[in-house]
This record gives structure tokens, sequence and C-alpha cells, in this order.
């Protein structure tokens, strides 16, 4: 829809130039480029078409500039994010490895407790059978 829109400006634009174009054939003007030099005379329709054109290539190198920087911006920023999906791909594993030690310690937890609840079973038959404490 938007380059549509486009496109209409764009026609309007080229049919107004060359409205204007049509209308100056006739007169004939001379252009001071620089305080010394003066252009011989020339249709004013080939004045309002070199303005036109020089204007066109200006705008392009303005946007050519800008898309070029965005672009590498762009890519500047797709590096960091490839950098950060490897971080967060390291720091997942990192996160795994742990897990797993977790695992391994709380089960030799749960090994030293039942081991410890053996040998306090043990001790408390041993003062039962001497009888003595």
């Amino acid at each position: 829809m938007l380059n549509k829109i486009k496109l209409i400006l764009w026609l309007i634009i080229l049919l107004a130039v060359a409205y204007f174009v049509s209308m100056n054939t006739q007169p004939s003007i001379s252009v001071n480029l620089l305080p010394t030099y003066k252009t011989p005379e020339i249709p004013l329709a080939l004045v309002i078409i070199i303005s036109v054109i020089l204007g066109a290539v200006l705008i392009l190198i303005f946007t050519i500039t800008d898309w070029i920087s965005f672009k590498i911006e762009k890519l500047k920023l797709k590096k960091e994010i490839s950098s950060l999906e490897k971080s967060i791909k390291k720091c997942n594993e990192e996160k795994e490895k742990l897990n797993e030690e977790i695992k391994k310690y709380q089960k030799e937890i749960e090994d030293l407790k039942a081991k410890q609840n053996v040998t306090v079973k043990e001790i408390t038959e041993e003062v039962k059978e001497d009888g003595s404490l």
C-alpha cells in the first residue's frame, strides 16, 4: 500500500515538472553559477529539467548513505545477536553441568544420612543390649 502511495506521489511530481517545462519552453535565461561565471542563454525548460535531475541525484546519494549505514548497523546487530546466542548456549550447558553436580551431591547427602541413621540405630541397639548408659 505504501509503495502505491509513493508511486502516485512521484507521478504527480513528474506531471507537475512536465507541466512547468512545457509552459516555459520559450524564455531563455542565463544562470549565474559563480560570481564570475555566467552560463550562455539556455531555455528555462532545460534549467528546470537539470534542476530536477540534480535534486533527484542528491536525494539518491543521501538515501544511499543512510541505507548503507543502516545495513552496517544491521550487520553489527546480527553479529551481537549471534554472540549473545552462543553465550546463552554456553551458560545453559554450564547450568546443566551444575544441576548434575547438585543431584550428585544430594545423592551423597542422602547416602550419608542413611549411613548415619544406620550407625545411630546400631549404637542404640548396642546400648540397649549393654543396658548401660
